[in-house]
């Protein structure tokens, strides 16, 4: 089942909305249409900054649908995460009849305090194990309060259906605890762009990042600079991504990120409530940091 997909970058696109709260689909063909047309390896859909939590479940399958249809050369991941094993399971498999080549399932995170590695290994086990396409584990403790410890990874690297993880921790020496543990096929992705040349540096895959929805040929272009040895121009690339990635993760996160959208002739819609819309200070920092960086 494990295969060359998961390789490159990806970038977890955002969803749409209306003002009204509905998805935006015009706006998204909008969208699709100008990623499509970039050198990125694949989406992910309703990841965390497709506003996952916000979705409902028959939501994320429509938009599986739709964006398949639309974006049959790229690689398709659709997040499908659930607090338990079966309802995981059942959205997996509507997921591949939904046209996605994997899916990226967070762990379980309520009863956090029980979530022992031997509880998450089973959950993801089984859920590898029922799944009719690849299974790629997203490690996102800033938001789940679970971190899957390299030692947990590299044994659910082994299993069959278990092709890759995206991980968010922000912790450089994690990631590279996991790549020396692990064996190809397995693909790590570093889950922001802050990290995106150290990561490959060490032997990631690629990148799963928010930047690269709204910067994707630069994303795409500094990995290639770090296959062919350009490491200087890498790394002044890297650098200078920095800010606007803050600004349109950490600090402003996803209003952020859709007004930046905006900025740059994508159509990034409203955040569903309870998000709210960027303030006109944070507005004026964002556009002032696109600027500084030359996208303006």
């Amino acid at each position: 089942m494990k295969n060359e997909l998961f390789t490159g970058i990806f970038t977890p696109i955002v969803t749409p909305f209306t003002e009204e709260g509905a998805i935006d689909y015009s706006s998204m063909d909008h969208n699709l249409e100008r990623w499509g047309a970039t050198g990125l390896a694949g989406l992910v859909v309703a990841g965390s900054n497709g506003e996952a939590p916000y979705l409902e479940l028959e939501e994320r399958v429509s938009l599986a649908h739709h964006v398949a249809k639309r974006c049959r050369h790229k690689t398709m991941l659709l997040g499908t995460g659930c607090e338990s094993t079966a309802s995981t399971i059942a959205l997996n498999a509507r997921a591949a009849d939904a046209g996605a080549d994997g899916v990226l399932v967070l762990p379980p995170h309520y009863y956090k305090a029980t979530m022992s590695e031997e509880v998450l290994y089973q959950y993801f086990a089984e859920v590898a194990e029922a799944s009719p396409i690849p299974v790629l584990l997203y490690n996102l403790p800033g938001n789940t309060g679970i971190h899957l410890s390299a030692s947990l990874v590299q044994r659910l690297s082994t299993h069959e259906g278990i092709a890759g993880i995206k991980d968010t921790s922000g912790n450089i020496v994690h990631l590279a605890e996991m790549l020396s543990l692990i064996k190809a096929p397995f693909s790590v992705f570093a889950g922001n762009a802050s990290y995106l040349l150290p990561a490959l540096t060490l032997g990631a895959a690629g990148g799963t990042l928010a930047l690269a929805n709204i910067l994707p040929e630069d994303c795409c272009r500094l990995r290639q600079l770090q296959q062919e040895g350009r490491l200087q121009e890498a790394a002044d690339l890297q650098l200078t991504m920095l800010e606007i990635n803050r600004l349109v993760t950490a600090q402003y996160g996803i209003p952020g990120l859709k007004y930046a959208l905006g900025l740059l002739g994508y159509k990034g819609g409203a955040a569903r409530r309870p998000l709210l819309p960027l303030p006109q200070q944070a507005m004026d920092t964002v556009r002032a940091a696109l600027q500084d960086y030359g996208a303006l």
